[in-house]
């Protein structure tokens, strides 16, 4: 592979043209859709990184939901005790706090560690105990 294949690679797996790229490189477009079969899972691989680099920096994940649902209760929950409830009906906040409490106690029961506890059953067989989040007060 030479420099010129490399940059297509690089140039194809970043969305370009046919057309773009052969003015780049002053190459034929024949000859670019003839790499671009050749090299389709470089290219592909290419892709496949650069996907995960975005979705690792734009991650929306576990704790960052968790802290996100906690700072919302807070609110709601706030916004609950500072409601004048003469001008309005607070059913919709509880709707959506008993929402929220729902999925946190979603993700509090998928975290769990070991709790360095050993118990055997009636069998004789060894159990180790977890402690899960929601468990914890």
């Amino acid at each position: 592979m030479n420099t010129k294949q490399k940059n297509f690679i690089l140039l194809r797996a970043d969305g370009l043209s046919f057309d773009k790229i052969a003015k780049e490189l002053k190459t034929s477009k024949p000859t670019l859709i003839q790499w671009s079969k050749l090299y389709k899972e470089d290219i592909k691989a290419l892709q496949f990184e650069a996907f995960i680099q975005l979705k690792e920096a734009y991650q929306w994940n576990t704790k960052k939901r968790y802290e996100t649902l906690l700072k919302q209760l807070d609110k709601i929950n706030n916004s609950i005790l500072e409601i004048d409830t003469s001008k309005m009906q607070i059913k919709d906040l509880f709707t959506i706090k008993n929402d929220i409490l729902l999925q946190l106690d979603k993700i509090e029961r998928n975290i769990s560690t070991d709790a360095k506890v050993t118990q055997t059953d009636m069998f004789g067989e060894k159990e180790h105990l977890k402690l899960a989040l929601h468990e914890v007060e």
